[in-house]
């Protein structure tokens, strides 16, 4: 495993070139591991000057990611600024760029907490987000994915994989299936976290290793998905009025939420946080009865 602090001369030299001064390399250390190989905090002297950022090493989606944060840059979402891209790991033997460190703290906690400005800055953030078009990123071709393309990829899977159940979650799927909202650019990843705070202020939005224009609604429920403290305070109802559409909708989303992570959860035979294949069958039998 590549280690900064082992390889400090030519992680200074990577830098110096990238940043256009000297740069020494004061401490690295590793952040925690998502779906991905885990990147390092590098704490540094740019010209004397305190900086920090964080090195990605993981070659995959590292192209996309950063181009999609240089085309970031010229949108009005605080976001990290990109460096250094070396696909041919010619600087450090490794595939790698960084990018700048945003200081900060989660929403997760403020949001937790039921801080009265955290949820209209989540809100105001991700309609920004949403507002980037593809005018917006220039050349840069960006997935589109709606939430029919979402439920016809988990049928694909079961179709495959036979079950009863499946079967009728995904008719019952397509026969109330409502108008669905056009597409929407987001970072491919709403989860709270990923928005970073300073002062009640946004510091910027972190993680766009997945960014698409995806269905705007389902895409926000991810959080509510993962952490079940922040379902039942009206958070999912009051977001889709922002949007100008009736809540009721969020039914059916909630079901394509059961469904598509049920077919995850059973493709790669891994339980989804909280979720397991069980408990999904739980929830889509309870969906189909209400």
């Amino acid at each position: 495993m590549f280690d900064p602090n082992e390889n400090r001369e030519a992680c200074e030299k990577y830098l110096s070139r990238s940043l256009g001064g000297a740069v020494k390399l004061v401490h690295a250390s590793q952040l925690a591991q998502s779906t991905r190989l885990a990147p390092w905090k590098l704490d540094v002297t740019l010209d004397g000057s305190a900086r920090s950022y964080v090195m990605q090493l993981d070659a995959c989606g590292m192209e996309y990611e950063y181009r999609v944060l240089k085309a970031m840059e010229l949108v009005g979402v605080p976001s990290p600024r990109a460096y250094g891209l070396d696909l041919q790991g010619e600087a450090l033997g490794i595939p790698c760029f960084f990018s700048d460190f945003i200081a900060g703290e989660s929403l997760l906690g403020p949001m937790l907490a039921g801080e009265p400005w955290a949820e209209p800055l989540y809100f105001d953030t991700i309609c920004a987000l949403q507002s980037v078009t593809q005018a917006d990123l220039g050349d840069l071709e960006v997935e589109q994915i709606s939430a029919e393309d979402v439920l016809e990829t988990s049928w694909d899977y079961f179709k495959e994989n036979p079950h009863p159940l499946a079967e009728v979650m995904y008719t019952k799927l397509k026969e109330i299936q409502p108008d669905l909202p056009p597409v929407r650019f987001s970072n491919g990843d709403l989860w709270l976290d990923n928005f970073i705070v300073q002062g009640q202020k946004l510091a910027g939005v972190i993680d766009f290793q997945n960014a698409a224009f995806s269905d705007p609604i389902f895409e926000f429920l991810l959080s509510f998905f993962v952490e079940p403290k922040l379902q039942g305070r009206g958070i999912e109802e009051r977001f889709c009025c922002r949007l100008g559409y009736d809540p009721v909708i969020l039914h059916w989303y909630h079901g394509l939420e059961f469904f598509d992570t049920w077919r995850a959860v059973l493709k790669y035979n891994e339980p989804f946080i909280h979720h397991t294949a069980e408990s999904l069958e739980a929830d889509i039998k309870t969906w189909l009865m209400t």
